[in-house]
């Protein structure tokens, strides 16, 4: 994968950036007319956050999508 470098005005240097993957799935909560995704690094961690931000009166979820998302990780130490 490609790396990517992105000047900082505010540091004046350049920072560092990789591509990683991960999860994303999008659930919809019909009870309470809600539909949130969630990302995460496998699609087991995904499920648990779906099923940790469900309502009282939240019965079941239904999962609408899934699927694996290429992201920018910011290294912490900038590159020259």
């Amino acid at each position: 994968m490609t790396n990517y470098k992105v000047w900082d005005s505010q540091r004046n240097a350049m920072t560092h950036y990789e591509p990683y993957n991960c999860y994303k799935i999008t659930v919809d909560y019909p009870n309470t007319n809600r539909t949130l995704e969630f990302l995460g690094m496998d699609r087991g961690s995904c499920i648990l956050q779906a099923e940790v931000a469900k309502l009282e009166h939240d019965d079941f979820m239904l999962m609408q999508s899934e699927e694996a998302v290429t992201l920018l990780r910011k290294h912490n130490e900038p590159t020259t």
